[in-house]
């Protein structure tokens, strides 16, 4: 399957390593591995060190090039990356999507691409908090609504807020662990999709204050 991962920010870079694991586990059982196309226009930044899965030494390099760049490295991959922002025509071969954006703008872009295109496939969309989160899969049937479909407030028209300066402004923003889980759940939903083709159940609402989970199951 070719997976898009549009955004490596606090979720989609925690994901990019679970989905390299997901590769080496598949190449075991004898099954062909995903090929991703990461896209992401930004640089690392100092802010984005405690809670992305960058370090120091990658600090003003593109989020994108040095992500995938490691993975491929690391897990013997052939990922592509594009270090500029989503454009419809990334969809062309993707069969699912994975959207991990702080901007509704952009996740509303996402969702325009996937409408005019009117083809069925899987999208999985992150989104969080400063302690809760979502993620949210389907494919735009009525069975498995997109995530917009189900929660609209996702592209809605409220302003976003700017990036962070500091790493203290981004953990006042967003606590430190709260993406790990967002990564977490989704790379859940995405090993059912890759393995299987269709997951359990339709993505899942966290918090980390109350300690619950609750999921979203299929319609009907």
């Amino acid at each position: 399957m070719n997976v898009l991962l549009v955004g490596l920010g606090g979720n989609g870079s925690k994901l990019l390593v679970s989905l390299a694991r997901a590769a080496l586990a598949l190449r075991a059982m004898g099954r062909t591995p995903p090929h991703i196309v990461a896209v992401d226009p930004d640089r690392v930044s100092e802010a984005n060190l405690a809670r992305q899965a960058f370090a120091p030494q990658d600090l003003g390099r593109p989020k994108a090039e040095v992500l995938v760049g490691k993975t491929n490295l690391l897990y013997g991959l052939g990922w592509e990356w594009r270090t500029r922002p989503f454009q419809p025509e990334d969809l062309r071969e993707a069969d699912i999507v994975v959207s991990a954006l702080d901007s509704r703008r952009a996740r509303r872009q996402v969702a325009e691409a996937l409408e005019k295109r009117k083809v069925e496939l899987w999208w999985v969309d992150l989104g969080n908090g400063d302690r809760w989160g979502q993620v949210v899969a389907g494919n735009g049937t009525k069975e498995a609504p997109w995530p917009h479909q189900r929660l609209p407030e996702l592209i809605g028209d409220e302003e976003d807020e700017g990036p962070s300066c500091s790493v203290l402004e981004a953990l006042l923003r967003q606590d430190l662990l709260v993406n790990d889980m967002a990564a977490v759940w989704a790379a859940e939903l995405l090993w059912h999709l890759l393995r299987e083709k269709k997951p359990p159940y339709l993505g899942v609402f966290y918090d980390l204050d109350r300690g619950t989970a609750r999921s979203i199951p299929w319609a009907g």
